[in-house]
């Protein structure tokens, strides 16, 4: 089988999971054997619902699980093929995975960036209170932990999602990897990008707190049974560029104060979001955090 022989949404099934927990196997052979090489996936046993699904909806492409002796985790595979042969050599550098920034535009059905998400995202949430208004107030965050590459290769899958997809993605500090990871900035933008996805889980429920904003709503307020909780409504984000000037401007030693003259932004909307940008900016360690 060929790359050009697959359909747009088997190539962007493929290419998504292959960025994602996919990889193809290699032996120390220098030589490839004449039957090609072999795409594998391992995962927990917990999620075998997500890669059953892979299997049923592109039969061409995989071939069949198997659970481990352990009984805790199982495998994705396909058949040995000269498809991942090819891919190899255009996905892997000294036996490392890169981005093929090449394929891309070949990967536009949106299972490409469901399949980067279900296999590496994570729908955040951070959460606040209110006492006087008895609120919890809860604000999703999606992002793509794609560490493993190098930021130039996130920049250019940052942009090639934004004019395929409409989801505008933007590179955030880790402290493990090349350093970097793909978050949604925006809260108004988080929603939608699970919005848009939500229709996945019917055919996923196991995903469903991952895909559905509203049913994820309804955990948190099943938790808090004697308060309100709602989504946040980010009226005013900070730009890109103000968050940038912000962390310079911390660093030259401005302070709070002038930095919101400087922004024409309230004193304290400058304090919460230098708050946040240590955590979500410089920092990026910890998944879900309330404040």
């Amino acid at each position: 089988m060929k790359w050009d022989d697959l359909t747009v949404f088997e190539k962007s099934l493929l290419l998504g999971t292959l960025l994602g927990d996919g990889t193809i196997a290699r032996t120390k052979a220098k030589l490839i054997p004449k039957k090609g090489l072999q795409y594998r996936e391992h995962f927990s046993v917990k999620q075998m619902e997500y890669r059953e699904w892979k299997l049923n909806v592109a039969p061409r492409i995989f071939k069949g699980i198997k659970i481990r002796k352990t009984g805790t985790s199982a495998e994705l595979y396909s058949e040995k093929d000269e498809l991942f042969s090819w891919l190899w050599e255009q996905c892997y550098i000294d036996r490392k995975k890169h981005i093929p920034i090449h394929l891309l535009e070949d990967c536009t059905h949106p299972v490409f960036l469901l399949a980067l998400y279900l296999d590496d995202g994570s729908l955040s949430l951070t959460k606040s209170t209110r006492s006087q208004l008895n609120q919890v107030i809860v604000t999703p965050h999606i992002y793509l932990y794609l560490q493993a590459f190098y930021p130039e290769e996130l920049e250019q899958l940052s942009d090639f999602i934004a004019r395929t997809f409409n989801h505008h993605f933007v590179l955030s500090r880790r402290s493990d990897g090349h350093f970097y990871t793909l978050r949604i900035q925006k809260t108004e933008e988080a929603i939608r990008f699970l919005n848009d996805f939500s229709p996945y889980a019917y055919a996923l429920p196991s995903m469903r707190k991952k895909l559905d904003w509203e049913y994820r709503l309804q955990m948190e307020r099943d938790k808090h049974p004697d308060m309100k909780v709602i989504a946040s409504k980010a009226k005013n984000d900070y730009t890109e560029d103000e968050i940038q000037f912000i962390i310079q401007a911390k660093e030259n030693g401005m302070t709070d104060a002038k930095i919101a003259t400087e922004l024409n932004r309230t004193y304290w909307s400058v304090v919460y979001k230098w708050q946040d940008i240590k955590k979500n900016h410089l920092k990026e360690e910890v998944a879900m955090y309330t404040f």
